[in-house]
């Protein structure tokens, strides 16, 4: 018989709101978790017009790249996505999410992103 480890996360998780996939997890510094950092291989940002038509089936806060492209209709391209978000150009993004970034160029600044929970 075969056990499965469980991970305890030290910190806040944040989830789409449509599948309850983990889009991101903030280190609340108490533990380990997944190396000592922040865990976000799914979070992005994309411009307002597309987060927008999003919103028309219900608003939420967060959503992942197959929900947000269920609720517009149509799969997310480069063009979708801000070029000043510095979220949109950290390292280990998912495979899904790298491919439908593809040839996305960064802005000469790029911008935090800050939100509150």
């Amino acid at each position: 018989m075969r056990r499965h480890r469980r991970h305890r996360v030290h910190g806040t998780v944040y989830s789409c709101a449509d599948c309850n996939a983990t889009l991101a997890i903030k280190s609340d510094g108490l533990g380990p978790m997944f190396g000592g950092g922040d865990y976000q291989p799914n979070w992005f940002m994309v411009k307002n017009r597309v987060w927008q038509h999003g919103q028309r089936e219900g608003k939420c806060r967060f959503l992942c790249a197959e929900c947000l492209e269920r609720r517009i209709g149509r799969k997310l391209s480069a063009d979708d996505f801000r070029r000043s978000a510095k979220v949109n150009f950290d390292e280990g993004k998912s495979t899904k999410l790298r491919r439908r970034m593809r040839g996305l160029k960064p802005a000469k600044r790029l911008v935090n992103t800050t939100f509150t929970p």
